[in-house]
């Protein structure tokens, strides 16, 4: 569990100005389940999940995700967004207990 919010960004080795890029993220993360009681009724606590993802390029917002504790353990996710300039794209994970983790990749345009 020592990993927890280790976060691993993927783009592709070449990209072009004006190329749509796909991005795919992963944070290590428990993602903690929802718990019932004999009588199917949720236990109210706090739940330890991912539920804001936020990833930036040159310093502006390209997506902005919010998730539910129904996402699997150690989500991941894709998006895409169109490469302009070479630099670097940041993507952010909030946990509800507010722990924050963020990974970044450098954008190099060939």
């Amino acid at each position: 569990m020592s990993d927890i919010g280790k976060v691993r960004i993927r783009v592709p080795s070449s990209i072009k100005a004006g190329d749509i890029v796909r991005v795919r993220t992963l944070v290590i993360h428990p993602m903690e389940r929802v718990e019932r009681d004999q009588q199917g009724r949720i236990i109210q606590r706090r739940y330890n999940y991912v539920n804001r993802i936020v990833a930036t390029y040159l310093g502006k917002t390209v997506v902005a995700f919010d998730a539910t504790q129904s996402v699997s353990e150690n989500p991941s996710f894709v998006f895409t967004f169109r490469a302009t300039d070479p630099g670097q794209l940041k993507v952010t994970f909030e946990d509800t207990i507010g722990g924050k983790y963020e990974g970044t990749a450098d954008i190099r345009l060939s």
